[in-house]
């Protein structure tokens, strides 16, 4: 064994005759293994782009292989990559597997400096927090999970990992003195028609001042009782509050209403989705990101609620490309799974 291997830890009553809920088991595994995609991602330097999208020969390269399952409550043991397949490159692995295990290491510690440097990009660290919490058993289960290194050693884990998580995220999200663009959301809670000036309350309930052109009347009137986002240049204090938002150049209704994809468009072709897929959106109030879920392994990350539809269609063309119009042999069996569904749910809309 060495740093390929890991062991997903799980303990609570339901584990007395070491047996574990397969629901949480799937759990655990599909965002553990969403973690290791994203590192991979980050590793060959893809740029996210606010999406996260893996490639077949990622998927390939670095899958989780389960191994026999170990007494102690319920731990089974994973390797990662598949010394098999015609893609595996044992060093990138390994050091995929070193950023992982590092990476929970640096989480249980509550060292945000080291996750940073860890993952450098905010969209990817944001993305990879977001899989580590959604690993983690629902409190209901009275199961807590734990992940642990080759030799057993526990990396992360515990009644409090929820929080450690939470409070690494936040760290993260903290802006530097100065200005900076970007979005705000907030309600309207006051105008000065002469000033061309706003109040915005925020959903922390701090409230922040605004300057727009007078072109945005009719938008910010149309929402005075709505959630706004508001895009401009973002001052903040010496405790990394915004104050002010200058140069406003956008502003938009907060819409966090289910996103339903029918057909999308690839090249000179449009397809159809049937049944439509949906994806709920999930807003970090802290940080004001927007993300989405849904079929076929998608999870996109964007500040508005047009980018995350945009990043969505982008995602089905890569996988009707990547899955669908390649030819089974050429896949993995989990890619086999996954081009059935998609060739099954997708077709040609004939002209």
């Amino acid at each position: 064994m060495d740093e390929r291997n890991i062991r997903l830890h799980f303990e609570g009553p339901k584990t007395a005759g070491h047996t574990v809920p397969a629901q949480v088991m799937v759990r655990a595994l599909e965002n553990i293994q969403q973690i290791v995609y994203l590192l991979a991602k980050q590793e060959r330097g893809d740029v996210m782009k606010q999406r996260a999208r893996v490639s077949r020969q990622i998927e390939r390269t670095f899958s989780l292989i389960c191994q026999v399952p170990e007494n102690g409550g319920y731990a089974l043991p994973q390797e990662i990559g598949d010394a098999s397949d015609d893609f595996f490159e044992e060093s990138e692995i390994k050091s995929v597997a070193n950023k992982f295990a590092k990476l929970s290491e640096a989480i249980e510690a509550g060292d945000h400096s080291q996750v940073s440097q860890i993952v450098s990009d905010q969209v990817y660290r944001s993305a990879i927090l977001k899989r580590y919490k959604a690993a983690q058993p629902s409190k209901r289960s009275g199961l807590l999970l734990s992940i642990e290194d080759y030799k057993q050693q526990r990396l992360l884990g515990g009644k409090d990992v929820l929080e450690k998580i939470a409070r690494i995220d936040s760290a993260g999200k903290v802006h530097e003195l100065g200005e900076t663009p970007g979005y705000l959301i907030g309600t309207l809670v006051k105008m000065d028609f002469v000033q061309r000036s706003l109040s915005l309350k925020l959903l922390n309930g701090r409230t922040v001042q605004a300057f727009y052109q007078e072109d945005f009347e009719p938008t910010l009137l149309e929402n005075a009782r709505g959630q706004i986002q508001i895009h401009g240049n973002i001052q903040y204090d010496e405790k990394n509050d915004p104050i002010l938002i200058s140069d406003v150049d956008d502003v938009v209704e907060l819409d966090l209403s289910t996103i339903t994809i029918k057909n999308f468009d690839l090249n000179e072709t449009s397809l159809s989705i049937s049944p439509a897929l949906s994806f709920e959106i999930d807003l970090d109030e802290e940080s004001g990101v927007m993300s989405a879920e849904g079929d076929f392994g998608i999870l996109v990350c964007a500040e508005t609620r047009s980018a995350l539809e945009d990043e969505i269609e982008e995602a089905l063309q890569m996988l009707w490309v990547e899955y669908a119009q390649e030819k089974d042999d050429a896949l993995s069996p989990r890619a086999i799974l996954l081009a059935k569904d998609l060739r099954e749910r997708i077709s040609e809309i004939s002209s």
